[in-house]
């Protein structure tokens, strides 16, 4: 996941997708507004960072955070004699 801080309101039409919100100052679902964070994929960050038709940046990243993946636990063995 990728934390982010808005630079500037818009509205995001898939709202639902991300996650861990925290507002600055309105909360209206749909709209988010400058100083807001929030968590999202590296698809939607990309998006909203001008990799969008209109090449508009309305979002700064703040910390990308990297999920490591399990490890699995080795098997114990007893070896008996």
């Amino acid at each position: 996941m990728i934390k982010v801080r808005v630079i500037k309101d818009f509205s995001l039409k898939e709202f639902a997708k991300i996650k861990n919100i925290v507002r600055f100052s309105y909360d209206k679902v749909g709209e988010l507004y400058k100083n807001d964070t929030f968590e999202c994929d590296e698809k939607m960050a990309r998006y909203l960072t001008g990799d969008n038709p209109k090449k508009e940046v309305v979002v700064e990243i703040i910390e990308i955070q990297v999920e490591k993946p399990k490890k699995e636990e080795p098997k114990k063995t007893t070896n008996k004699k």
